[in-house]
């Protein structure tokens, strides 16, 4: 066990000693605000059906709705740029350094994958907090202590998931160069096909079925309605049960199901672990190929 702990702790101090990954893992996600403060924020609280909302709900409102994106973008990049260790690691042969000492192969490989999760979940969460008393200050608006806790474990929950799916995207990456050109587009992929960016309304139905298909739309979906149950009540006195049907697509808190089924949450969110764990394998299966070249 406590070659286990050495190795995660090695790869965590890693990447916090190096600024520029760490910053660089952030970048989509500081794009993403900037972008919702300047100008997409507006485009769902300034429509005529909004006209009669106050300053401090707006922001309620638009918080939820930019946070339930940007919270799901963190948890990809910040586990991908992680995996920029492994990446290192690979090419400068440190690997080989690791396979002479008494260390198993498995606990080499789950290190890298456990100082993901630990990395992007803690920070996740503190991005959370940070939301949490923006919020409040800036509102008015309290998020409730189980909105808090809720949303804390789905991001623990989520980061998981991405971690998953990063570690072998990485494991399927031969050079430096390929993992920073990934890095640099993951954000922005995941934004715009999983209606981060833009309400999927918007993009059409084609669209709406491909995002179907990718789990981080369904993510933010769930994170969304939690987010917004507040600013849904404050909505609903006055808007109609149709009407607020048309607001929840609209910011993208709607169920998609998948491929225009209606397919359940639980189910499809029950698929996504499944195959997280399949990932996770053909990762392994991946990292044992390359430590033993």
């Amino acid at each position: 066990m406590y070659d286990l702990t050495s190795l995660v702790k090695r790869h965590i101090l890693n990447f916090l000693r190096d600024k520029s990954a760490v910053f660089f893992s952030f970048l989509s996600v500081l794009i993403l605000l900037a972008l919702y403060f300047l100008f997409i924020g507006r485009q769902y609280t300034d429509s005529d059906g909004l006209a009669f909302l106050d300053e401090n709900t707006k922001t309620y409102l638009t918080a939820g709705i930019m946070m339930g994106g940007v919270l799901i973008i963190n948890t990809a990049s910040l586990s991908l740029g992680m995996m920029g260790n492994l990446i290192n690691d690979l090419s400068q042969r440190k690997l080989d350094g690791f396979l002479v000492t008494p260390v198993k192969r498995y606990k080499i490989i789950l290190s890298y994958y456990i100082s993901s999760i630990l990395v992007t979940a803690i920070l996740t969460i503190f991005m959370w907090f940070l939301t949490f008393l923006y919020v409040g200050i800036f509102s008015g608006y309290w998020y409730s202590f189980k909105v808090f806790i809720e949303v804390s474990l789905l991001v623990t929950f989520f980061t998981f998931i991405s971690s998953t799916l990063m570690i072998y995207l990485t494991t399927m990456i031969k050079s430096i160069n390929a993992f920073g050109a990934l890095s640099g587009v993951l954000g922005t992929f995941i934004g715009f096909t999983s209606g981060i960016y833009m309400p999927l309304f918007l993009l059409g139905k084609s669209m709406t079925y491909v995002a179907s298909l990718i789990p981080f739309t369904h993510m933010a979906i769930i994170l969304k309605g939690i987010l917004l149950e507040g600013p849904y009540e404050i909505l609903a006195q006055t808007i109609s049960p149709e009407g607020m049907a048309s607001v929840e697509t609209s910011f993208g808190s709607a169920e998609i199901g998948v491929l225009g089924m209606d397919v359940p949450m639980w189910i499809i969110m029950a698929s996504t672990v499944g195959i997280a764990f399949l990932f996770l394998f053909l990762s392994y299966r991946n990292m044992n190929k390359k430590i033993g070249k």
